[in-house]
């Protein structure tokens, strides 16, 4: 009824091809869905395939396709599986609405008289490429190859059986497959060096842990026809390897078994996976193999996995710029934070339902596990500058002081107060921000030692500078506290836009880089038209000056640290003697 005119043209273009070509038939009908189809009745080399057109909504934008009417039936190598559309000399790579029904049906005649003819048979070259992702959809059991993985495996010796530890995570589209540890040498297991913890234990990922072997001989790079174990189980010992284990019954069924086999390239690996069951089903798995980008890690990736970054707020900012900064290569996190996550948090948060009822320091910490292999997270569950016992807050204080990166995204004045004088002390860099209620903007800021004023003298600065302009329509959007979160004070994206550029600060500190690609210390920045901002995306840099990071002169003199190191080591020489001499 939209195009009534090639309607008709579609109806007169099929009619005229049934007059001249006699090997066709057709009937026109409404499908269930409401779609208009035709039922073709194809004689080809005196077979009839009864197939069907359906012509989508979106015709003539997208193509017809034509499929058999028995969902059973497979006709041609050029189909999507059996009862699948045939794919044929249009398709939706190259469509073009000037193409009419009858030419696709046309082009399915010409497809099969060529590949079904009784005496001549020919194969139809492929016109165009799956990519590796649609080629893996019908995959159902699939293994994932990381590059330090097969680099281990390839250097294994020949007509050698290693042990290895398997992870299966079960998903709704397929069963994906990971192998966890490897044995050395010795016999040992060792963690595979590219695989995240979370991944190959059962928790925070739901996984499956399973055993099994790879066996290595030049005898695979011959592939074999390998359907059921007891093949497999013939193929292992024709390549003489002892096989009393891998096919083992125990009270009643077989136990799992996960078996490698690898020649002497890669192309021959395959991956078997001996179900648990009353008869040993077995199962071959897809190779996920690594992209290129795999391959490489630059020399910055690379210094970030030497930096420990501690992070004070696992809120909606602190949790996205934590996940980011893994991805970026850091591997070394502290993570601080005494709430927990709450339904309501849920608009803006980095973790998902998953986690509610979790403390976001510790969700945070598994959600790290399963981005990159070696992380390493502490996690510290106590509220800084709030009320807990001396002991607590000191050793909180203390861990952070043992950080190369410290980063606010409390918005919490009380805690920034804390750090400031903590990053001071220590000269630690120092990066915070906060989000603007409402979301039309945000600020970051950091403070290095020897580059840029400290801490508190950025702040005054910062303040001093909002002094001189209109009073700002905001104040912070809630962040240390889940309890404060409130819907649409702002959306996840305008947080996560103020996250990412103070990630991107946070990394441009913690590589110390000369010189740096921020030449300001604090920006404002805009998402959209309101106070000082003039549109979406407009930045305002903040030129500070203040106090540099050098002690103050009630420090002490010399003399004072002269004899402050004087009674520090007769504390310790009387306590020494005490130690030797309890009676005394």
């Amino acid at each position: 009824m939209d195009d009534p005119a090639r309607f008709l043209r579609e109806r007169a273009e099929l009619d005229h091809l049934e007059a001249e070509a006699g090997w066709l038939s057709t009937a026109w009908r409404m499908s269930e869905d409401g779609s208009i189809a035709v039922d073709l009745d194809m004689t080809i080399h005196g077979r009839v395939f009864a197939g069907r057109m359906t012509y989508p909504a979106m015709f003539p934008d997208s193509p017809p396709y034509i499929c058999p009417r028995d969902k059973s039936e497979r006709w041609s190598g050029h189909q999507y599986g059996a009862g699948g559309p045939l794919c044929l000399q249009w398709r939706a790579d190259n469509w073009h609405p000037d193409v009419t029904g009858a030419d696709m049906v046309r082009s399915a005649h010409e497809l099969l008289s060529t590949e079904q003819h009784p005496e001549l048979p020919n194969t139809v070259p492929s016109a165009h490429r799956l990519t590796e992702g649609q080629d893996m959809r019908g995959a159902g059991q699939r293994f994932v190859a990381t590059t330090g993985l097969l680099a281990t495996w390839t250097a294994l010796p020949l007509s050698s059986r290693t042990r290895l530890k398997s992870a299966i995570v079960y998903n709704l589209g397929a069963v994906v497959m990971f192998a966890g540890k490897v044995a050395d040498a010795q016999d040992v297991l060792q963690d595979v060096v590219d695989v995240p913890e979370g991944i190959a234990t059962s928790l925070p990922l739901f996984s499956l842990s399973g055993d099994g072997w790879i066996f290595r001989s030049e005898v695979f790079d011959q592939r074999q026809s390998v359907e059921y174990a007891e093949a497999l189980v013939r193929v292992l010992a024709e390549a003489g390897f002892a096989t009393d284990d891998v096919l083992v019954q125990e009270a009643g069924k077989y136990k799992a078994r996960t078996i490698v086999l690898l020649g002497t390239a890669l192309p021959s690996l395959r991956v078997f996976l001996i179900d648990s069951g009353e008869q040993p089903e077995l199962l071959e798995h897809r190779i996920v193999w690594p992209t290129p980008s795999d391959f490489r890690l630059s020399e910055e990736t690379q210094r970030l996995a030497n930096v420990r970054v501690g992070i004070v707020g696992l809120g909606s900012m602190g949790s996205k710029i934590a996940v980011s900064l893994a991805r970026s290569g850091v591997r070394r996190f502290l993570l601080v934070d005494d709430d927990y996550l709450a339904p309501g948090n849920m608009v803006r948060h980095e973790l998902s339902w998953a986690y509610v009822g979790t403390h976001k320091a510790r969700a945070a910490r598994d959600a790290l596990s399963l981005i990159a292999a070696g992380v390493q997270v502490d996690t510290r569950t106590t509220r800084l500058a709030g009320q807990e016992s001396a002991v607590t807050a000191a050793a909180a204080l203390k861990d952070l002081s043992n950080c190369d990166l410290l980063i606010d995204a409390t918005a919490n004045p009380e805690v920034f107060l804390l750090l400031a004088a903590l990053a001071k002390r220590q000269e630690t860099p120092l990066c915070w921000g906060e989000i603007f209620a409402g979301g039309y903007g945000g600020m970051i800021a950091r403070a290095r030692p020897g580059r840029d004023p400290n801490p508190l003298a950025v702040r005054d600065a910062y303040h001093a500078y909002l002094a001189t302009l209109p009073d700002a329509p905001f104040k912070n959007a809630a962040g240390y506290d889940g309890t404060e979160e409130q819907p649409l004070v702002a959306y996840d994206s305008d947080v996560g836009f103020v996250a990412t550029a103070l990630t991107r600060l946070a990394i441009d500190t913690a590589l110390s880089r000369d010189p740096s690609e921020f030449p300001y210390s604090v920006y404002l920045l805009g998402m959209r038209r309101e106070w000082i901002f003039e549109a979406p995306f407009d930045t305002r840099p903040v030129a500070v000056q203040g106090q540099g990071w050098e002690r103050g002169e009630d420090a002490g003199s010399g003399e004072d640290r002269h004899a402050v190191v004087e009674a520090l080591l007769r504390m310790y020489e009387g306590q020494k003697r005490a130690d030797a001499d309890p009676a005394a």
